[in-house]
């Protein structure tokens, strides 16, 4: 069973290189397939799951010995129904796209539709915090170029704001992550069991929970940090879009309750006021853009993003129940923003 997760993971990027190998109007079918295959293994980890059994399906391989960084997959109760809701989320968009046909260089948005959703799948699944940085960022580029490439007339100025605002994110989560590795009690890790249970010096922890909650605002996006948002819902492809708005930004949730919150929990105490206004701020700030915008793009991004404050008050409730709400929300969100967007 160690090779299962690794499967789920792989299949569809593996899935969409091959369709690039194929005639033009065979590689939406094939890519289709391959979502569908792993639409089809979500739902078993969730037939087959064992409620209170902790980590389950773990893979883990020493992935760079001499940083203690692992190629380590697992599901719990907090990736498990977002595992699901991104397989169903790229199986729709794909399905979607070969039902409006009619792009040019198909066999090249395949790949990156099957791309972002191998990602996005990473992201959620991996347990070592090097790998998760990984995926996380490799979870945007597909994005970037399903935008600038099939996006609308101002897409290279979208694919710009984009890129520099997840940009920073990125390098700020790169250097918090570095120092969670090296600061981390006893031996360098990256592992996340082995990193929540040696500790992080307090005096060190406000400062890297602040770099890995910006990373996470950003993609959310949160009050102020949507300078973004505006032209990237407006350019990206509508399949990409509903897509982005419904999984992507719930990797900032996960990615607090995952790794913020259980690694720093006295940096998440000293900023706690300042989540919960920046919570609100987003729900207010949103549901007044959206009652005043007559664009529907943006009246989903702006709702989406004062649903986010919600959530993000949920998770800021450092509470047990306001945790699964937040999960809870989070999928009910993207079920209800994808047939919005279609």
């Amino acid at each position: 069973m160690t090779l299962h997760l690794s499967i789920l993971l792989w299949l569809p990027a593996a899935v969409g290189l091959v369709a690039t190998l194929l005639p033009r109007r065979a590689a939406g079918p094939v890519a289709l397939l391959g979502s569908l295959a792993a639409l089809g293994y979500g739902i078993a980890l969730v037939a087959d799951f064992d409620r209170g059994a902790g980590l389950q399906y773990v893979t883990d391989e020493t992935w760079i010995a001499a940083l203690g960084i692992h190629y380590k997959l697992g599901v719990d109760g907090l990736n498990l129904f977002l595992v699901l809701l991104t397989s169903i989320a790229f199986t729709v968009a794909i399905l979607w796209s070969l039902l409006e046909g009619g792009r040019d260089r198909e066999r090249q948005y395949y790949f990156f539709l099957s791309l972002g959703h191998s990602a996005v799948l990473g992201a959620l699944l991996a347990q070592d915090l090097a790998l998760f940085v990984a995926f996380f960022d490799l979870m945007l580029v597909p994005f970037f170029f399903l935008t600038g490439m099939w996006g609308g007339a101002n897409r290279i100025a979208a694919v710009v704001k984009l890129f520099i605002y997840t940009l920073v994110g990125s390098l700020l989560m790169l250097a918090a992550a570095v120092a969670t590795g090296v600061l981390a009690e006893g031996d360098t890790t990256f592992v996340l069991s082995e990193l929540a249970r040696a500790g992080i010096p307090e005096g060190s922890q406000t400062w890297i929970f602040l770099c890995f909650a910006a990373a996470f605002l950003v993609k959310m996006p949160a009050f102020p940090f949507h300078g973004w948002m505006p032209d990237g819902y407006r350019e990206m492809p509508l399949p990409a879009l509903a897509v982005f708005s419904g999984v992507l930004s719930k990797l900032a949730v996960y990615g607090f309750l995952k790794i913020a919150l259980p690694l720093f929990p006295e940096g998440a105490a000293d900023l706690h006021d300042l989540m919960l206004l920046l919570g609100l701020a987003s729900i207010l700030y949103g549901s007044v853009m959206a009652f005043t915008t007559t664009e529907a793009r943006l009246i989903l991004g702006y709702s989406s993003m004062a649903q986010l404050g919600f959530i993000l008050l949920g998770v800021f409730a450092l509470q047990e129940d306001g945790a699964q709400g937040a999960i809870l929300h989070s999928i009910n969100h993207g079920l209800v923003v994808l047939p919005a967007f279609f």
